[in-house]
């Protein structure tokens, strides 16, 4: 079975609040979308074509996408054997309208020239001056081809790490989708396929969450042998533990109207669906609820549950929980040790004259 290749974060706990001072990272808001490649080329027509690539291991065909190369003046040469890296969210207008945007955060190969062993400002110059920036002018020169784009494309602003509190105060009060926390990712590291150590994932407390596969548990009726499929059942969290294994973790912390509400008339099609849970103990004491887990919304761009090693780490971060107010705090030190390392660079350019 395919799996999808793109870089996975892994979760933030205390010790790396030492790792963003130690290197250079970028840091971005955590938007609340779905993840996918895009494969972008052309066909024998020499017509552009986009293939996108979700977590679930789904391929999608998009048409009238066109992503220029730069040296064309007429917008007629279009990217061949490129691959971007991006999510989908959806981005509610001032006027109520919901738009589909592509929200492009790196660049894997342009032209069949391999990036991923570079850096990361390097790569993002890569996709800003050879995809979005042509991809921009074109649409300024030729707006008509925006009209009959199935979604628009926009580069997803990173910052140094040591104005994060910028990312708090002013670029999530404004976006226009969701958002459930941040990303960093090392500037100097490659891109890796997997889980990489060098992207790490931060949520507030409420937000952290793990991504199960349901299994309905119905309790029996008066008839032997036979269950009651109209009594709400026990819900049980399975984490994934690699191929087709799976093994129960908890229960969903779930009111009998949450259940009503979640399972309408055919409950059991929520059966070995994915569902994404937070942790919330504060909740589950007010209402009296058996799990801390609560239900946030259905995952139904992925294949699988988290892994084992994933859950692992969410729970550690659960438990080595760090605070919004803790990253603010720690913005001189990123920031000195950031200006430290310059420092050290130009010492270092100057004895080489």
């Amino acid at each position: 079975m395919i799996r999808f290749p793109g870089a996975q974060p892994v979760s933030f706990y205390e010790h790396q609040l030492k790792e963003l001072q130690k290197e250079d990272y970028y840091v971005a808001e955590k938007s609340d979308g779905v993840r996918c490649l895009a494969l972008l080329t052309v066909n024998e027509a020499k017509e552009p074509e986009v293939y996108l690539f979700d977590r679930k291991s789904n391929f999608h065909l998009v048409n009238n996408l066109r992503f220029p190369i730069p040296q064309d003046p007429s917008f007629r040469k279009c990217h061949k054997d490129t691959i971007i890296d991006g999510e989908f969210v959806f981005d509610k207008e001032e006027d109520g309208r919901i738009r589909l945007r592509f929200l492009l955060f790196d660049c894997l190969v342009v032209e069949k020239q391999v990036l991923t062993s570079r850096d990361l400002m390097k790569r993002l110059g890569y996709l800003q001056k050879e995809i979005i920036d042509p991809h921009y002018t074109m649409l300024r020169k030729q707006p008509k081809l925006g009209q009959l784009q199935p979604f628009s494309v926009k580069f997803k602003e990173q910052q140094f790490t040591y104005h994060l509190d910028q990312v708090f105060n002013e670029i999530i009060p404004k976006l226009k989708h969701g958002n459930d926390g941040l990303i960093f990712t090392s500037v100097s590291a490659p891109y890796l396929y997997g889980t990489s150590q060098k992207m790490i994932k931060w949520k507030p407390a409420n937000e952290n969450s793990i991504d199960f596969k349901v299994a309905l548990q119905f309790p029996g009726s008066s008839i032997p042998g036979v269950c009651d499929y109209k009594a709400k059942p026990r819900i049980d969290l399975l984490v994934w533990k690699g191929g087709s294994d799976y093994a129960r973790f908890d229960e969903l912390g779930i009111t009998d109207e949450e259940w009503r509400e979640l399972s309408g008339k055919k409950p059991m099609l929520l059966n070995n669906r994915i569902i994404e849970c937070n942790f919330d103990p504060e909740i589950q004491s007010k209402l009296g609820l058996k799990s801390p887990w609560r239900f946030m919304r259905f995952r139904d761009d992925k294949l699988d549950g988290n892994h084992q090693s994933t859950v692992d780490n969410v729970m550690r971060s659960i438990r080595d929980a760090v605070s919004k107010e803790q990253l603010i705090n720690t913005i001189p030190a990123i920031r000195k040790a950031w200006e430290e390392r310059r420092e050290k660079e130009r010492k270092e350019r100057k004895e080489k004259g």
